[in-house]
């Protein structure tokens, strides 16, 4: 049973409280708080309702440098009493870790646009039902299946230390999903949102049905090396490594595809990648890693490598300022729609999605993956016949080298959303094609 996301206040005397009942000689407690629904449908009908609620504490504590951490989702005093005497027990039985560095100190956080829509944090199963309905609808009047996933919940985190630091903050989103399918073909449309109510059920809706139709009785092409639409989601599985390897400590020690790049020009200069906290589309979180406040961060700028991700640790090595978080990831787009890019491509492949993306090879930043959700050759600037997935072979560092034409971003992803470009891109490789639609 939902019972409402806990105010501030309320959650900082707990974690007070707690701290103050600790001997180490520094602590950290942590709260989190999540509540939501999710529907699921397949077969033109909705096939599961479920809903969840949870709280957890979660407690760190230091003896020197021995690290010990206990937490429970039980918020009765004995529990609590009893994981934090598990976390300094701990503590007293590790190795120390030649890493640790000192909590952070009070933060000064900044303004953000809203995150928080009490709304969608107490949607109801009946009030998603008539979303599904819009697809579901559609997809019947086209004589196709539709199936997908509604996701909408709440969620709050909480940290306080032995410094003084004490952070609060808490957010909603709202996530539609469908894969409409026809005998031969099916297509896919999503939509993610802080909002309920900023979602569009009935655009949703079409943009599947005319996927689905368009993918209807797909040829099979010859792989090699093909110019490239991706739209805003194919974007993201394709960006969504580059987060974890834009690590300053990789590429100071030589293990990363930007060692020795930073100030150079990397990239196509229309690429600029940035951690923003001003979009009222995708508002970044107030705080990251130990509570340390999320500053706006420019990673890469028109090609240019200006800055990697610095945690704490590595900051104190290097002498600068550390970098709270990775995500969300801000990829600058142009003023045109994927329909644009489509228009100005002579030759070339429109991929939808992508998905199984592994690593070939990490110090290159090579993957592998399968596209789906609908590939469509492009010829003198129209779609003129659907496509079975392929196989590729690519780093998102010579796909972003290749940049020929960005649409305007947009949001995708659920908690770990990025606002992203679709991206025409020339000399992306494809190694196999598949029987699979």
């Amino acid at each position: 049973m939902r019972e409402g996301i806990r105010p501030a206040e309320e959650v900082r005397t707990l974690l007070e409280g707690l701290l103050g009942r600790l001997t180490a000689s520094e602590a950290q407690v942590t709260w989190r708080q999540s509540e939501g629904l999710a529907t699921r449908f397949g077969e033109n009908a909705i096939t599961q309702n479920i809903g969840g609620a949870s709280q957890e504490v979660a407690v760190d504590v230091w003896l020197g440098r021995r690290h010990g951490q206990a937490s429970t989702n039980r918020l009765d005093p004995e529990s609590l009493a009893e994981t934090l005497a598990r976390a300094e027990a701990i503590a007293a039985e590790s190795p120390e870790d030649p890493e640790q560095v000192p909590l952070p100190g009070p933060q000064t956080y900044g303004e953000r646009p809203q995150r928080f829509f009490p709304a969608t944090a107490a949607l109801e199963p009946g009030q998603v039902a008539d979303d599904v309905a819009r697809v579901v609808d559609a997809a019947k009047a086209a004589g196709y299946r539709a199936s997908g996933l509604f996701e909408a919940g709440a969620r709050a985190e909480a940290v306080a230390n032995s410094r003084g630091l004490f952070g609060w903050q808490a957010e909603t989103h709202a996530d539609y999903s469908t894969t409409v399918h026809g005998p031969a073909g099916s297509g896919k449309a999503a939509a993610s949102q802080s909002c309920r109510s900023r979602l569009d059920p009935a655009e949703l809706a079409r943009r599947a049905v005319e996927n689905a139709r368009l993918a209807q009785d797909p040829i099979a092409v010859e792989p090699g090396d093909y110019t490239v639409i991706f739209e805003p989601l194919a974007t993201r599985g394709m960006l969504g490594f580059m987060g974890w390897v834009m690590a300053a400590r990789e590429a100071d020690e030589g293990s990363s595809v930007f060692s020795g790049r930073l100030g150079e020009a990397f990239l196509d200069p229309r690429v600029t990648l940035a951690m923003r906290t001003d979009d009222p589309e995708l508002p970044a979180p107030l705080f990251g890693d130990a509570g340390l406040a999320i500053e706006p961060r420019s990673w890469i700028e028109a090609g240019v490598v200006r800055r990697l991700f610095h945690d704490r640790y590595w900051a104190a090595e290097q002498g600068t300022t550390p970098d709270a978080a990775r995500l969300p990831l801000f990829m600058a787009g142009e003023d045109r729609s994927v329909e644009d890019l489509v228009a100005g491509c002579r030759r070339g492949l429109l991929v939808k999605n992508l998905w199984y993306i592994r690593f070939v090879d990490r110090k290159s930043l090579t993957l592998t993956g399968m596209t789906r959700d609908g590939v469509f050759l492009v010829e003198d600037g129209r779609i003129t016949r659907p496509v079975k997935n392929l196989r590729w072979n690519e780093s998102p560092i010579t796909f972003l080298q290749n940049v020929v034409a960005l649409s305007r971003a947009e949001r995708s992803g659920g908690w770990g959303a990025m606002k992203l470009p679709g991206v025409l891109s020339e000399g992306f490789t494809f190694t196999s094609s598949t029987d699979s639609i």
